[in-house]
């Protein structure tokens, strides 16, 4: 089956603005004076808010070994390792399948130094006694597809308006991006044969386009109308 991985199963969008409703005009304190109006009222809270499922990875043309399709699913998740990095398969999986990938031509197991897979691990289509010429000659055409960390983002915002003679007024804002300083992390899937390749070491950030580095990022915008 195609399918892109560029899409989520499941996302949830939400855009909310709340005027406080004290301040002249307002539900209460309508009459204040104008001093103290300047002060409580005039407030406003807005945000946008993100949380979807992750994106889809693609295994492409792949053996899985020693486990479930289910199972492999079930354990691909971030976790940190005894090494103090993140990594998104266990430990084992990981390394049989380095060992699966570390073939050689010269060796009696076909192996390589690490030594025969076992358990769990992750395996090239080809094997003894078959070698692909066309994907689904040894092994399934395509292995599935994984589910990468859920994305949750929000973003928010306080604006303070001060009224002045005639239609005048004064706006000050605080904006706030990714306001919890959640980590997105992008997810890693590989068959390398070296360890480091298998580490989570990115994020979501998107520079290009709104200059947006990932991380908990605040401005403050003053305007004034007339």
């Amino acid at each position: 089956m195609d399918r892109s991985t560029d899409g989520v199963h499941h996302a949830v969008k939400l855009n909310w603005t709340y005027e406080v409703p004290v301040g002249r005009g307002k539900r209460f304190g309508t009459n204040m004076n104008a001093l103290l109006d300047s002060v409580i009222g005039g407030w406003e809270w807005d945000g946008t808010g993100r949380i979807q499922s992750g994106r889809l990875v693609d295994m492409g043309n792949l053996i899985i070994q020693g486990m479930t399709f289910g199972e492999l699913k079930s354990v691909y998740k971030i976790r940190k390792a005894d090494d103090g990095f993140l990594y998104m398969l266990p430990d084992d999986i990981i390394d049989n399948t380095i060992k699966a990938f570390s073939t050689s031509a010269t060796s009696l197991t076909g192996y390589g130094s690490l030594g025969a897979p076992s358990g769990r691990y992750l395996a090239p289509p080809n094997y003894p006694g078959c070698v692909q010429a066309f994907a689904g000659d040894c092994g399934p055409r395509h292995a599935g597809y994984l589910i990468g960390p859920k994305f949750t983002r929000f973003d928010m915002s306080i604006k303070k308006t001060i009224a002045l003679p005639g239609r005048k007024s004064f706006q000050i804002e605080l904006d706030e991006l990714n306001v919890f300083d959640n980590v997105n992390f992008n997810p890693v899937f590989t068959t390398s044969t070296t360890r480091a390749n298998y580490r989570v070491s990115s994020g979501y950030t998107d520079t290009n386009n709104t200059f947006d580095p990932g991380g908990r990022l605040g401005q403050i915008v003053a305007r004034f109308n007339w």
